[in-house]
């Protein structure tokens, strides 16, 4: 399992390296960015090389997809429900996703996004309970603190782990949904 750690901790680092990168590659346009994509992944494809780790960048689109020779993939980035996403885990209208990703492991797929909500924090959170509640509830609780208050709900069945979080201040509804598969 330690092998494994090692493996997962160079990932992010390289993760990290792409954002960055990402970041400088997006503030570009048309060919010059174009360009400037296909050196930042073949320089960061080279540098996990030296580092024994065989691994393919691709910056499509604002989005960092990163796969390894074990075939671990890593999907950051997107404005929209990741691809494979269980259908068995709706993802309400009105949250407007800011982020997204996915990951895949041994085999075990997991995704995320992260957005904001057009509405009452309270009401998001009793549309997940509503909405996942043919899962088993493995926790659910709503903390308060300085002014904001966050809404957590961890459920599960023989398939998927699902956790929402809901945190809602004075300026905005703030929501957070991960699904791993067990």
């Amino acid at each position: 399992m330690k092998g494994k750690e090692v493996i997962m901790k160079k990932i992010w680092v390289i993760i990290a390296v792409v954002i960055i990168s990402s970041a400088l590659v997006l503030s570009l346009g048309g060919c010059a960015e174009k360009i400037a994509s296909k050196l930042v992944e073949k320089a960061i494809e080279g540098a996990a090389e030296k580092s024994g780790e065989d691994v393919d960048i691709n910056l499509e689109d604002g989005e960092i997809n990163m796969t390894d020779e074990e075939g671990n993939e890593v999907s950051l980035g997107g404005t929209s429900v990741p691809d494979g996403w269980p259908s068995a885990v709706p993802v309400n209208d009105k949250v407007k996703i800011a982020f997204s990703g996915a990951s895949k492991t041994d085999g075990k797929s997991n995704w995320n996004i992260s957005g904001t909500y057009d509405g009452a924090g309270q009401e998001l959170y009793d549309w997940y309970k509503s909405k996942l509640s043919g899962m088993t509830a493995d926790s659910d609780s709503v903390f308060e603190s300085d002014g904001e208050k966050t809404y957590s709900l961890q459920t599960s069945d023989d398939k998927f782990v699902v956790t929402v979080w809901v945190t809602e201040n004075d300026s905005e509804v703030s929501a957070i949904i991960n699904v791993s598969e067990k």
